[in-house]
């Protein structure tokens, strides 16, 4: 199963592993409006799972971010068919470090170059947007764009796809802010419309990039607190908002390129099947006239002593190292076989499961879309637009 490294970028304190642990526990069981679900390792499954635990807890969030945590999240991806088949054609790796290591290097080079390493080799990478700094720079504080400034550096030396994911959206929501309306505002700072402009003008941005509002735990589960910077707990469930979002829109590409390599995988094996199956017909035409050759062996080797001397010191041990060899042969053909034919059915199922979610998936990101106009940025000619 192919690997897709996906970066999650962002300063500390910008809700990266709430989001991630959200995330799961969304995608984590198979639900009727995603067509999909995810599945980690025993061992990462439970740490998610404990930091959801944090999250719904009464009193407490999640400890903070120790600058020594950089974890891989590993998501397989499942899907299944009209016939009720299950495949996992491929898994999303998720990156996930203390955002320090951008924002405030302390020297320690190798958590650092292992972090720019991975950005540098990452398709996707997805950028958050602590919604309470958002709140703050929408009323003039600048420290939003004073974090980013690091991030930007970094997520600049990329080639992979770039979507913006506004977290805590809940409190922008709440304050009567539009997407269209906090991204307008984004882009009037120098670098972040200059940083949007290079992404665009890249190869990976001629596909446009997002800006994604989501909430990891809902609107009525946390609120602002007097300081105007934390959030405080008021009871209940988290309703996460939009988490499944931003996984959507780095699938829909991928799955659009898998469903490409599936149809070029098509007609090769089936070439492949036919050859195998001709083979294996010499093979056995080849196997079933060794008895017919001892017979005439035998007949002849009764009229003539050359032929019995032909017969009992070098054909008989011919016949049947043919017959066994031609045994072996066609036995290994016959996995061949079964092998490409499962390949190519296997391919056609993931074909179907694939194509389900395309459609399944730019209807959600469409309904997405209309529901926050604005939130995709496109290249047009020598400008973009929303």
């Amino acid at each position: 199963m192919p690997a897709i490294p996906v970066t999650v970028l962002g300063p500390s304190g910008s809700g990266k592993t709430v989001y991630l642990a959200s995330l799961f526990r969304r995608l984590a069981i198979p639900r009727p409006d995603l067509g999909f679900h995810v599945q980690l390792s025993p061992e990462q499954s439970t740490k998610l799972n404990r930091i959801y635990q944090q999250i719904t807890s009464p009193d407490v969030w999640p400890d903070p971010e120790r600058r020594a945590d950089i974890l891989e999240w590993d998501f397989a991806c499942s899907v299944r068919t009209a016939r009720n088949e299950t495949y996992s054609p491929f898994s999303i790796t998720y990156l996930d470090y203390s955002g320090e290591h951008l924002t405030e290097p302390d020297g320690r080079v190798e958590a650092g170059g292992r972090v720019l390493r991975r950005i540098q080799e990452s398709e996707f990478l997805l950028v958050l947007l602590d919604g309470v700094k958002v709140l703050r720079f929408l009323e003039g504080d600048p420290r939003l764009t004073e974090d980013l400034v690091a991030v930007f550096a970094h997520m600049l030396q990329s080639k992979g796809i770039v979507h913006f994911v506004i977290t805590k959206w809940d409190v922008l929501a709440a304050a009567g802010h539009t997407v269209q309306a906090v991204m307008d505002c984004l882009l009037q700072h120098p670098d972040f419309r200059d940083t949007v402009e290079t992404l665009l003008r890249s190869s990976a941005g001629a596909k446009g990039m997002r800006f994604i509002p989501v909430s990891s735990v809902g609107p009525d589960f946390a609120a602002l607190g007097p300081d105007g910077l934390t959030m405080v707990k008021k009871g209940g469930f988290p309703a996460p908002m939009n988490v499944e979002i931003p996984f959507m829109a780095v699938l829909l590409d991928l799955f659009a390129a898998q469903l490409r390599e599936l149809e070029q995988q098509g007609t090769p094996e089936s070439q492949q099947i036919a050859q195998s199956s001709q083979r294996l017909s010499w093979v056995r035409m080849a196997r079933d006239r060794v008895p017919l050759a001892r017979t005439f062996l035998r007949a002849a080797a009764a009229r003539s002593p050359v032929m019995r001397l032909v017969r009992d010191h070098m054909a008989e041990v011919f016949l049947q190292f043919v017959e066994t060899q031609a045994t072996v042969y066609g036995e290994r053909v016959e996995k061949d076989i079964s092998r490409l034919r499962d390949r190519m059915l296997q391919a056609t199922s993931q074909k179907e499961a694939l194509a389900g979610l395309l459609e399944l998936f730019q209807a959600k990101l469409a309904e997405f879309e209309a529901e926050h106009p604005g939130s995709r940025l496109i290249k047009k000619e020598a400008s973009w637009t929303a």
